[in-house]
């Protein structure tokens, strides 16, 4: 798991600079103490003392401000760079290939695309940052402690394996548990989301207590886990920052003691105190380390599988090279077969011609596999067996981008963002005219219903296009899709929630582009819509047999 880049990297450096001069700063205080006990209040050196309280005040204050504009610095940089990060796992998501969101869940992808990676960012720039100084800090004042008093200062070593094993052992249950909560949160997601895509079918069925209980027993789970993992962690602090601190701050004060009594040469009480001020300094780093140790492997934990996405290669990598889409002539299915998984093929040898300038009618029973041709057009999916050639080149060699930029798919199900009418439109055509958006509503005979809307194509669809009927929504499928201006149109039961009149004004609009030299493939159960095909062919058990040519005459 490597997201961080270069930038971070850098960052990560410039803090360990600050963070050491911090930590450089606080290791003044102690000597000053043990000076002013032993030197200058016995020296009566009233100036010095003076100076030397000073500056024993001063430094925390100074090391405070450093720390407080530091942290502003930081949390802004870490923000920025987080969401940098959110955005590129989205769009490496974004850019998969179809088949990918077939296999994944979709909720938990959102789960995971939408989990906050700042979190990560700070730890990595700021905590790793201030472990790496622990540590040289840490060895700093052990040395200092083997100056002051070598006995005393090598007593601290027994501190390290004290300290450690026990919170490593502690913390392997953290990391399965740590693991175990992320997994069930994005199933927790998953549940939920259900819910309200499936808001209608909940209601009929009377089945929201029983989805809303199904929520709260995987809640109470996860909830059992954090307590588990809260438990653990305060167990851990308690035996660093408790149990072991106190035990070495009383031993380390008493060996002393001791010694002083004894009559110790070189080891003064102003000493003793600078001994026990530099070992608190020394298990803070201790403990610090240790914890930063047990913290980054519940992040490395947590954002696993967040992270991961970051190295998905997908269509843009895939693509890269390939031809431009261009049609001159025709598209052709030679001995083409297909599945979406490996026991059932829809398509099986299909043989189909789809030519350019003409008005090709598709129709068959459901399931035949009509709708994949277009999907296999538009390089959402590959054939297993056979070959696509357009104008005799595969399709294999042709940008998909490409493809879906000059080729347009108007389907009966349209997903309409929340926004108004207008917002919609030119989500496919950013740049159309107020004249475009009225040509391409007239065209899905739809400027009359905008017209008696209160604030007519600025008029809100709602979420998905919910407060529009399946028919006006239909319709607005098919002005969308005429707004792009593409000459190369499959139309998916365009015409299915229509009524036969508006139905047989659409077949005559799409009959004017044909004569234009438009190529229309288009896909109905209704022999009607397609009374100007030029040609007619019926897909069934996964092939194709032409029924008619020239059935508008």
């Amino acid at each position: 798991m490597k997201p961080m880049s270069k930038d971070i990297r850098k960052r990560r450096l410039v803090s360990i600079v600050v963070f050491a001069l911090i930590q450089a700063l606080t290791l003044v205080s102690p000597y000053l103490m043990g000076a002013i006990i032993d030197d200058y209040i016995p020296g009566r050196k009233t100036g010095q003392i003076a100076a030397g309280i000073f500056f024993f005040v001063l430094i925390p204050f100074v090391t405070i401000l450093l720390q407080t504009l530091y942290n502003y610095l930081t949390i802004k940089y870490v923000r920025k760079k987080g969401n940098e990060i959110a955005l590129q796992i989205m769009e490496r998501l974004v850019y998969q290939e179809k088949s990918y969101f077939d296999r994944e869940n979709s909720l938990e992808l959102l789960s995971y695309a939408s989990k906050e990676t700042v979190g990560y960012i700070n730890f990595y720039v700021a905590e790793m940052s201030q472990y790496y100084v622990s540590i040289v800090i840490a060895a700093i004042v052990f040395l200092i402690l083997c100056f002051l008093h070598p006995a005393l200062g090598g007593l601290q070593l027994l501190y390290l394996p004290i300290a450690y094993f026990p919170v490593r052992l502690i913390m392997k249950n953290v990391d399965r548990e740590i693991q175990a909560v992320v997994a069930e949160n994005a199933k927790i997601n998953q549940v939920k989301g259900d819910i309200f895509q499936a808001i209608e079918f909940i209601k009929l069925s009377r089945l929201e207590q029983r989805k809303l209980a199904e929520v709260d027993r995987k809640n109470q789970s996860v909830n059992g886990i954090w307590g588990k993992i809260s438990a653990l962690d305060t167990l851990c602090g308690i035996w660093t920052s408790g149990f072991a601190t106190v035990l070495f701050t009383g031993l380390t004060f008493g060996a002393g003691a001791m010694l002083i009594l004894l009559g110790e040469r070189g080891l003064q009480v102003g000493q003793l105190v600078s001994v026990i001020s530099y070992c608190g300094i020394f298990y803070a780093k201790v403990n610090f380390i240790l914890r930063t140790v047990v913290d980054k492997k519940k992040k490395e934990n947590e954002y696993k599988n967040v992270f991961s996405y970051l190295e998905l290669e997908g269509e843009r990598e895939k693509e890269k090279g390939k031809r431009p889409f261009e049609l001159a002539a025709k598209i052709e299915f030679r001995n083409c077969t297909f599945g979406y998984n490996e026991t059932e093929p829809i398509l099986q040898g299909l043989n189909i011609s789809l030519e350019k300038g003409k008005w090709t009618g598709i129709v068959g029973a459901s399931g035949s596999g009509k709708s994949t041709m277009f999907d296999i057009i538009m390089k959402l999916y590959g054939v297993s067996d056979g070959e696509v050639y357009v104008d005799g080149t595969d399709i294999n060699q042709i940008d998909c981008f490409s493809v879906r930029g000059q080729v347009t798919k108007i389907s009966q199900n349209v997903f309409l963002f929340p926004g108004t009418l207008e917002d919609n439109l030119r989500l496919v055509r950013p740049d159309a005219t107020q004249e475009d958006i009225r040509r391409a509503l007239d065209f899905a005979c739809l400027s009359d219903y905008v017209s008696t809307l209160p604030e007519g194509i600025r008029t809100d669809v709602g979420e998905a296009g919910k407060l529009m009927s399946g028919g006006e929504k239909q319709r607005l499928s098919i002005a969308m899709g005429i707004l792009r201006d593409n000459k190369v149109l499959l139309l998916d039961e365009v015409s299915s929630n229509l009524d036969p009149k508006v139905e047989d004004i659409l077949a005559e609009h799409f009959h004017s582009l044909a004569e234009r030299g438009y190529t229309i493939i288009s896909i109905s159960h209704r022999m009607e819509f397609l009374k100007y095909a030029d040609v007619i062919y019926e897909i069934k058990k996964g092939q194709a047999t032409e029924l008619s040519r020239g059935f508008a005459n």
